[in-house]
């Protein structure tokens, strides 16, 4: 295991930041847009039978679309102005303690036999509060389960393994779909020009998602984690100063009972809008697929982190002026500052894929030896899976890893066929799964350390023989619903499906 573990460490080690990273391709863009459009390379789309021809970047046109465009390129980038509005409503909402006292004030409160599975559900929800989630839930259960007479550990495993293992999925709408949507949309522009990707195109599927892997993982936890540890690691009380479990203020009360009143009567408002036929938020027809309510989904969930934010802060005694306000709003953005330089550079690469036609040639000629060799429908998609997990072992950042594979996959897969909003959701499974294996994320040594405080000399290899039953069966069990969820036919969004109409 420890020559395992040293040898993916090694090469995680060896990969570059995704800065660097992202500037070397559309380095190897260029170069590749010289080579073949000076030999004449061509395609031939077989849907629309035009020829894909390269334009070369190297090149006087080159320069000049690449100085010409490129704030453009990122300004108009699909998930940039998507990511900094979400965050200012979330944001407001975490920094005034909102998420924090939730995950406290729910997992403090699970009865013994509920304990693992309700971990799994709120530290799979939980990750719309992103590094809050790992940082308080590991912790929080590894006490919890030490105080009710269960394996520490066991409770440390549950709850990385939910935060980690989960992470792309939620019942509400995060961050992540944000992200995400923003660039399966660009990706799917490659071949489509007006293709578009909702935050709330897998939402069905998440939802669902998060109550099956809070099973299968209260099954794995319960019946092979903990019963293991208990034979194999013996906790010696002597060394352990666990810090205390935060007790939830009489404020910090209020403020999560007035934050749930106000969620009730901001749902009520939107119900009461959206139901005449009439409704401006309805299509022409009076339906609500395709309509302004699903397009206005971020807008919706910016104001509705506002107000219970701002609702959740009076009441707690966080928020004490408005001139708070948009000092916590812009605490949250100050932490997409590494984020926006990173979409900077991923911008950049996919307008340069675009542009020269090799995203184009890359899909034709891929799809083309998939429809030759018969590998299509859910053997394809499985393949997919493992290769998204593979990766995300290597590279940890989901909105990167999606950056570099989605140019390349979402439109090959759309021209055999799948929606790409279903492409993004097998992605999904193989991004979330093999996160708590990985040496390479931040939050595996923050699992370490909190772990080692109940058996200090514990390493990463025990870490990763414990986390691994979680992401395995996370990967099966998930990609197994995921196949069982198409085969009915079901949606996995609002009137999204796995294949193209």
């Amino acid at each position: 295991m420890d020559k395992l573990l040293n040898g993916l460490e090694r090469i995680g080690n060896k990969l570059p930041h995704p800065f660097i990273l992202f500037i070397a391709l559309a380095g190897l863009v260029a170069i590749s847009s010289f080579f073949l459009s000076l030999f004449g390379v061509t395609a031939v789309n077989p849907q629309t039978k035009e020829v894909v021809e390269i334009k070369n970047l190297i090149s006087g046109d080159g320069l000049q679309y690449a100085l010409t465009s490129m704030v453009d390129n990122f300004v108009k980038f699909q998930p940039l102005g998507i990511i900094i509005v979400v965050m200012f409503g979330i944001g407001l909402a975490d920094k005034v303690g909102l998420m924090g006292t939730l995950i406290h004030y729910t997992v403090a409160k699970a009865p013994n036999s509920l304990l693992t599975f309700v971990i799994f559900l709120v530290g799979i929800t939980g990750s719309i509060a992103s590094d809050a989630n790992y940082l308080i839930l590991i912790p929080l259960a590894a006490m919890i389960y030490h105080s009710l007479g269960r394996h520490p550990l066991a409770g440390a495993a549950a709850g990385y393994g939910a935060a980690g293992a989960g992470y792309d999925v939620s019942f509400l709408i995060t961050a992540t779909d944000a992200i995400f949507s923003g660039i399966t949309t660009e990706a799917a522009r490659l071949i489509d020009a007006n293709a578009y990707v909702s935050p709330v195109d897998n939402y069905y599927f998440s939802a669902a998602s998060v109550i099956v892997l809070a099973v299968v993982g209260t099954l794995i936890v319960d019946k092979v984690v903990e019963p293991r540890l208990k034979r194999t690691i013996t906790i010696d009380n002597t060394y352990i100063s666990p810090p205390e479990i935060k007790n939830i203020t009489r404020a910090e009360k209020k403020g999560l009972k007035y934050a749930g009143i106000a969620t009730i009567i901001f749902f009520s408002i939107l119900i009461a809008i959206v139901y005449p036929d009439t409704s401006s938020l309805r299509n022409q027809e009076g339906g609500l697929l395709p309509s302004p309510l699903i397009t206005s989904v971020v807008a919706i969930l910016f104001l509705y982190f506002i107000m219970v934010g701002l609702v959740y802060g009076k009441a707690a005694g966080v928020i004490k002026s408005k001139e708070e306000i948009p000092e916590r709003m812009a605490e949250a953005v100050k932490e997409l500052a590494p984020t926006l330089v990173i979409f900077f550079v991923i911008s950049q690469f996919i307008a340069y894929f675009k542009w020269t036609g090799l995203g184009e040639l890359v899909a034709v000629n891929g799809s083309i030896f998939l429809q030759n060799t018969g590998f299509t429908g859910m053997p394809l998609a499985v393949a997919f899976i493992i290769t998204a997990a593979i990766v995300n072992v290597f590279m940890t950042s989901g909105s990167a890893q999606w950056a570099l594979m989605g140019p390349i996959f979402v439109p090959m897969l759309m021209m055999v066929g799948f929606e790409p909003a279903f492409i993004q959701a097998l992605f999904r499974i193989g991004d979330s799964t093999t996160n708590i294996i990985s040496p390479m994320s931040p939050y595996f040594a923050v699992a370490l350390v909190n772990m080692q405080r109940y058996k200090p000399d514990m390493g990463i290899g025990t870490l990763m023989a414990t986390m691994l039953p979680i992401s395995m069966g996370f990967l099966f069990f998930w990609t197994l619903f995921l196949l069982l969820w198409s085969w009915t036919g079901l949606p996995i969004g609002p009137d999204i499906y796995m294949n193209s109409n």
